[in-house]
């Protein structure tokens, strides 16, 4: 089964850059052989975009590493398949596709007066036009995307569903694949893409192939109410004619959308809906590179929806009766440890992020200074550590899960479940200190040290290609971590 996911907009890549990183813990998404995320974004110099591809690459190439040359897969760091839609291995219709996750809108760069070409238009269409948008709505340029205006964004995103992308898409549907939206619904992009694309792939009068299929499809969403707000920009920077969104309309925007939604969209059989009250605003960048927001809490628990709704059993999918489901915290805190999910999904996603994070901080911070250690010198890590570019993927996406885990710590909701710069792995788990004394020193890099050997036993290399040494260091982590996790954390 294929899991087809739409990122929307910037909102879209946070959280798909929040899933990346659960699936590098070894979350699994249940009942899926294969993600694919597909990235809508006319904005190509999008900060969040450009960030979130590339970890999606990194993930990839880590996992292809880890398990393409016939390895079976199975839970554990990186096991989830990850594919862009060229790899689907699908004719569709004889067009070659970018090997890209994001859409390729092919470089809008003109104001939206001229993608429209309003001077060619009769005095009758351009005085229609005049009404529906306003003056800077036309003067916009559409390559820093819609500004927080979803009227402009639909109609330039009309044409999605002309794509030789969702003619690809289409053309390598099969039953039981399933497709989930993610989107805002308070900006310009993820407002106005998400019900086109839902429209556009149920419709079965539509040029795209199966449709039969198409309606079958099981198709979630998760819909972001607003949850951050932007600085109003000063009146030089007004003067000065630059570009900015105002966040005092998120609401209203809100709630014409959510109006919107209850009474045209369809063609879903679950939603899900997350908002909360926004904390200091963040610095007002429309679009390109500039937009680079930290990661946020809410964008880790909106992943999160994704496991859930595939978890959901078909015959439980009803597109006449969709199920609704919000997401709440046992307590109004701005501290968010693992303690405030549910009790089923402690097991599911805190072992595995708490097993991620002391396999990157030891591999960073210890494992270069183990050179007389037992494991060390099986693994021969001395000479991998300097040549192996697997190895060094595996460094540079630590580095990136390192800023992503400090970056959740900043928002006036903080996700403090694992404290990023705590440096003793008894106090790195905030709700589960492992207790200390005379007679033992809980998880010292010398314990670590020693379960990595135990891990490795006589396992040796011996001239491993790339692949083979990150195999072999993956899996001495992963079962020196869960050790760890049952003596001495002791973490259910």
């Amino acid at each position: 089964m294929k899991l087809f996911i739409f990122a929307v907009g910037g909102t879209g890549a946070r959280v798909l850059r929040s899933l990346t990183m659960l699936l590098a813990s070894g979350v699994r998404i249940p009942n899926c052989d294969q993600v694919v995320p597909v990235l809508i974004d006319p904005d190509t110099q999008n900060g969040d975009v450009t960030r979130t591809v590339a970890l999606l690459k990194r993930y990839a190439r880590i996992h292809e590493a880890l398990y393409g040359d016939g390895q079976k897969e199975k839970t554990g760091f990186f096991s989830q398949p990850m594919n862009t839609l060229a790899h689907l291995n699908t004719s569709g219709g004889g067009e070659e596709l970018r090997d890209s996750f994001v859409y390729d809108f092919g470089g809008i760069s003109q104001p939206f007066r001229d993608y429209l070409k309003y001077n060619d238009l009769s005095v009758e269409t351009q005085g229609l036009v005049d009404l529906l948008f306003t003056q800077d709505s036309l003067a916009a340029n559409l390559d820093v995307g819609f500004r927080g205006s979803p009227n402009v964004g639909s109609v330039v995103l009309n044409a999605v569903v002309q794509s030789k992308e969702m003619r690809y898409l289409a053309q390598s549907l099969q039953d039981g694949d399933r497709a989930f939206f993610i989107s805002s619904i308070f900006g310009g992009t993820g407002a106005a893409g998400f019900p086109l694309l839902v429209k556009n792939l149920r419709d079965a009068n539509s040029p795209l192939a199966h449709p039969e299929i198409r309606r079958r499809l099981k198709a979630g969403a998760l819909v972001m109410l607003p949850y951050f707000k932007l600085q109003d920009p000063s009146a030089d920077e007004k003067a000065g004619g630059q570009d900015f969104i105002d966040s005092n309309t998120f609401i209203t925007k809100t709630k014409t959308a959510l109006s919107y939604y209850a009474d045209n969209l369809q063609g879903l059989e679950a939603m899900y809906y997350l908002g909360d009250q926004p904390g200091q605003p963040l610095a007002n960048h429309p679009g390109r590179a500039e937009q680079r927001n930290h990661a946020h809490l809410l964008e880790m628990l909106g992943a999160l929806s994704i496991q859930h709704f595939m978890e959901v059993p078909d015959n439980q999918l009803d597109g006449n009766q969709p199920l609704y489901h919000e997401y709440g915290l046992k307590a109004d805190s701005t501290d968010i440890d693992f303690g405030q999910l549910p009790t089923e999904m402690r097991q599911e996603v805190a072992r595995p992020l708490i097993q991620l994070h002391y396999f990157a901080r030891y591999f960073l911070k210890h494992t270069p200074e183990d050179a007389k250690a037992p494991y060390y010198e099986a693994g021969d890590l001395s000479a991998q550590l300097r040549n192996n570019r697997a190895l060094r993927e595996l460094t540079d996406f630590f580095g990136e899960y390192n800023e992503w885990l400090r970056e959740l710590g900043v928002n006036q909701r903080r996700y403090t479940a694992i404290r990023a710069d705590e440096m003793d792995f008894n106090k790195m788990v905030s709700d589960k200190t492992v207790e200390t004394g005379i007679f033992s020193k809980g998880i010292t890099p010398g314990f670590f040290r020693d379960e990595l050997t135990k891990a490795v036993g006589k396992d040796t290399l011996k001239n491993p290609t790339e692949n083979e040494a990150l195999r072999w260091v993956v899996k001495a982590f992963e079962e020196a971590t869960e050790e760890i996790l049952d003596k001495k954390l002791q973490y259910s």
